[in-house]
Order: C-alpha cells, then structure tokens, then sequence
C-alpha cells in the first residue's frame, strides 16, 4: 500500500506547483512576466458618481496612476498578496507630493489617499520585487516617461463636451508617442455615451521599458468616444456637464 501512495502523493504535490494559482500568488515576488501600468482619467471616473476632493489638495488636471500590476502571461491574471512585507508611510515620505499629485483618491468622503496606497502596496507592490519606495517611485516615473495628455494633445484630441473621438485616434496617438499599443477602457459617461476612461499600458520587469502587451484585456467602447473634461474647481460630475 505505501508503495502506491507515494508516487500518487508525489504526483498530487508536483500538480499543485504547476497551478497557474500559485504561480499567480508565488511567494518570491518575481513570479510575474511584465507590469500594466493602469493610468486612469479623472474626467470619467467622477461621472460615475461624486467626487469628494483630497484632504491633501486637488490633484493634478492630467491622468493618475490607479496601479502597477505584476501579471503573469501563463494564468492571464494579476499577481497579488504575494507576501506579508510591511507597510509604511514613512517608506514614502519623500514622495507624497508627488503622490498627492498623481496618484489621488477621488472618493467620498474627502481622504488623503494613504489607504489607497496601502492597498496598492499590500496587494501588487509586495509581488514586484522592489521595496516599497521603489514601488512607487516606479509608477511615478513611468507615469511622467508616457506623458498620455500631452500625446493626445498633439493630436488635437482634448477633453471636450463638443467633440467626439475615434478610439483609434487615441491609440495611434499613444503608440505613435510610447512606441507600442496602447489599451483602451471605456465607461459610460454624459447621455449613457462611451468615454475615455483608463489607459493601460504594459512595462517590461525592468520597470522601465515600454513593451506590447503579452496580455490583452477585452473592454468595450464605441468607434468615437468623448474625453469628458475634468473641471478642477467643481468636481461633482453634474456641475462638470453643465459647466461644459
């Protein structure tokens, strides 16, 4: 009987390391293949329902960072909650300017967003392989290196309510600046239109070269979609259409 257990064991224990589950959640941090570098539009997002601003101050009128994932091409999934490395907001001092910039929370009530970097830093960040200040200062940089508002710009496409735009307008726009395609995430904005509402991009593990994306997300636009204007000084999106 022993005899015929163990090969079975052996067989059940070599199953389980192969599972694309752990590969997802491995241990180590480096169990990813390249980043998604989720770049978010605050026009869009604060259509979706009321905007509080940040304790900190407004953010910056330009597109914020909503995350840098790890992802694994074998599971097409992110890699998350890798392992149990601590959080501190000290880690990141020298950032919060910066962060406060660019990678705000819009949520209501008005916060200072530190919960919001404590979750990207305990879900994605511990599977990077970087310390926390890394982390960050990664997101930050490749943030700047893309620059998607003035890509857009340069191809006259501006957050307006008058103006609709092709989604392959916006994609050319981007790779003709990045070097690479683009993703394009829509939502449903002023009238139940599609707008522009999140950009991802992928990142080589270096944490700095722009790459084509190994994995592509399935998310549905229309063929023109608005850029919904993101109106500093009055961030409920009724006041936002109205203004508009």
């Amino acid at each position: 009987m022993a005899a015929r257990v163990l090969p079975l064991a052996f067989l059940c224990l070599m199953q389980l390391i192969a599972s694309p589950f752990l590969v997802a959640n491995a241990d180590d941090g480096t169990s990813f293949d390249f980043y998604y570098l989720v770049l978010l539009w605050p026009g869009a997002y604060c259509t979706q329902s009321k905007c509080c601003p940040p304790t900190a101050g407004p953010p910056a009128n330009d597109f914020s960072i909503r995350g840098l994932w790890p992802y694994s091409t074998l599971s097409g999934e992110p890699v998350t909650d890798c392992n149990s490395n601590p959080w501190s907001i000290n880690q990141i001092s020298s950032l919060r300017d910066e962060l406060n910039l660019h990678w705000s929370n819009l949520k209501c009530p008005s916060n200072d967003g530190v919960g919001n970097w404590k979750s990207a830093w305990k879900t994605y960040g511990v599977c990077s392989g970087l310390n926390e200040t890394q982390y960050f200062s990664t997101a930050l940089q490749l943030r700047a290196k893309v620059d998607i508002l003035a890509l857009l710009a340069k191809k006259a496409i501006e957050p307006s309510l008058l103006y609709v735009h092709g989604v392959s307008d916006i994609e050319n726009a981007i790779r003709e600046g990045i070097g690479a395609a683009p993703l394009i995430r829509c939502s449903k904005g002023p009238l139940g239109l599609f707008q522009l509402y999140e950009v991802y991009i992928c990142v080589d593990k270096d944490g700095e070269t722009i790459i084509e994306c190994p994995v592509k997300q399935s998310f549905t636009c229309s063929e023109e979609i608005f850029f919904t204007p993101f109106n500093l000084t009055s961030i409920n999106p009724i006041d936002m259409v109205v203004a508009n």
